[in-house]
């Protein structure tokens, strides 16, 4: 068995990604387990989403983060900060 060395800078050259991108997921998915036989680190732009549906909880905080608000999701549902019952 011949041992040879790759370069894998090559699997983030922006080309690659924007390739990646449009093809079908069947492919990825052999690109996955090519990579992962040959024990090559999987870059971050082809690794798995995490399965199903995130939370409320995430979903609102990305939209507080976007948003800039004071009014948080969180600080609604905890009634705290600005969205405390006034007394």
């Amino acid at each position: 068995m011949t041992i040879m060395s790759v370069d894998t800078s090559r699997l983030s050259d922006p080309r690659i990604i924007a390739h990646l991108d449009g093809i079908d997921s069947r492919i990825i998915n052999g690109f996955r387990l090519a990579l992962d036989v040959l024990c090559i680190p999987m870059p971050k732009h082809i690794e798995r989403k995490p399965a199903g549906r995130p939370s409320i909880a995430k979903l609102m905080a990305a939209a507080d983060a976007d948003s800039g608000t004071i009014y948080t999701y969180r600080n609604e549902k905890m009634k705290i900060g600005a969205s405390a019952p006034k007394l």
